[in-house]
């Protein structure tokens, strides 16, 4: 079971140590666009949403708090903005479905 402790959170409610991981694993999604890049995608959103259901996070919550650390993500080299909304998508849907595939198994 994953513990979060909240204090110390961004804005987003989510760590700082997540928020870190979020802006590394869309860097390197954009800059490899393979396999490789789509199961530490994976990977990112299971931490993701398994930190969002820690923190007893509605589904509403969950979703502005997802956008929310994308957008904080210092994300280098992003000049096409297609790449960054494919990214967004990427990511976003990938919480999603995550997030309420791990309600169904509970």
């Amino acid at each position: 079971m994953v513990t979060h402790d909240p204090s110390g959170c961004g804005p987003d409610g989510f760590s700082p140590e997540l928020a870190h991981e979020v802006a590394t694993a869309l860097n390197d999604y954009l800059q490899s666009y393979g396999a490789d890049a789509d199961v530490k995608l994976r990977a990112l959103t299971n931490r993701v949403c398994a930190e969002a259901h820690a923190l007893a996070f509605p589904p509403e919550k969950m979703l502005i708090a997802i956008k929310q650390l994308f957008e904080r993500a210092p994300l280098s080299d992003v000049i096409h903005t297609d790449s960054r909304r494919r990214a967004f998508e990427r990511f976003v849907s990938g919480c999603i479905k995550t997030y309420f595939d791990a309600d169904a198994t509970t």
